[in-house]
């Protein structure tokens, strides 16, 4: 699929829980973005867990997977541990979306988001400082491949 500039409509695709049988994908997917991707085996236990949720977006014309997350939470925090978007689908305010449907998804009790991200990941950095959140620390050389410090970030929900 072209990318489309701007915001992708609302009707062009959904948001749901991750099924089991779409952990491959998202290993699949994670190998192509990140250069520590998660096994096949720690989406499926995200996705099982009674403690995360594995959100995607989903294209209708073509069943797809354009974004996912994973967010794992215990009592009042939650810590966002993987957001992305497909290559093909960037540029659609997929992640904005995501981002959204995590904080409005996750149970009342969660208040405080963390998540760490590449230094270097300006278009990140700039969404999540959109959404509210600070920086409140470094972790040096956090990434590998290349190594790189993750700046940890969170918000507090008001």
């Amino acid at each position: 699929m072209k990318q489309i500039p701007g915001m992708m409509l609302k009707d062009d695709f959904i948001i749901r829980l991750a099924a089991a049988e779409e952990a491959t994908v998202l290993h699949e997917a994670d190998s192509q973005i990140f250069s520590d991707p998660w096994s096949e085996k720690s989406y499926l236990g995200s996705i099982e867990s009674n403690m995360e949720t594995v959100p995607v977006i989903v294209i209708k014309e073509t069943g797809e997977i354009a974004a996912y997350a994973a967010v794992s939470y215990v009592l009042d925090e939650a810590n966002i541990n993987r957001i992305a978007v497909m290559p093909d689908y960037r540029g659609n305010g997929l992640g904005t979306v995501l981002l959204e449907w995590i904080e409005n998804n996750l149970p009342e009790d969660v208040t405080v988001y963390n998540l760490e991200v590449r230094e270097s990941n300006k278009y990140a950095i700039e969404m999540y400082e959109k959404f509210g959140y600070t920086v409140l620390g470094r972790r040096k050389r956090f990434y590998r491949n290349p190594e790189e410090d993750a700046l940890l970030m969170t918000k507090r929900k008001v």
